[in-house]
């Protein structure tokens, strides 16, 4: 589908390619951690993340509720979406790795941390950092099995087949 200069506001219209995923999740996209609860039920945070074209890594707070739920269950999904068009959404699947933890922050998740302050919280992000930095945390890289994207306020084709199924 080709765009006009008029619909540039629709989005691509499409999947994004990896390096577009990469570019969009430099920003301040929050992610939304879905996880299960051992009754079965869902569970959904909000957390800070970081995509290196490969991996998505989220430090939470050694209490966190869905750390338990990590640990009983490693299956989860993050959506990372832009609630304002084009609707930029891209979803990750797969299973959890706790990487470190819990433990204060330091080497390989202090700079994720880092990285992660100044682009959650400007120029007071280190400050904000540097605060919390004994407080227990874990590193956890979520290595997608499945990654589904798109951009575009229209609907996909397959919403517009006329089969009834």
């Amino acid at each position: 589908m080709a765009q006009s200069q008029s619909s540039n506001w629709m989005g691509k219209m499409r999947g994004l390619t990896n390096e577009e995923i990469i570019e969009f999740l430099a920003g301040p996209i929050v992610a939304r951690l879905g996880t299960v609860k051992p009754d079965g039920a869902p569970y959904i945070a909000p957390v800070w993340q970081e995509y290196d074209g490969e991996a998505v890594y989220f430090i939470p707070r050694a209490k966190a509720r869905y750390m338990k739920y990590i640990k009983e269950n490693p299956r989860i999904c993050i959506s990372c979406a832009m609630d304002s068009a084009p609707f930029t959404r891209v979803l990750f699947e797969g299973e959890a790795e706790i990487l470190e933890g819990p433990k204060p922050m330091e080497g390989r998740m202090l700079e994720i941390g880092r990285r992660m302050a100044l682009r959650y919280l400007g120029e007071r992000g280190p400050e904000y950092l540097e605060a919390s930095l004994s407080r227990p945390r874990y590193l956890v890289r979520l290595k997608p099995e499945k990654i589904t994207s798109w951009e575009g306020v229209e609907w996909h084709p397959k919403y517009l087949e006329d089969d009834a199924t």
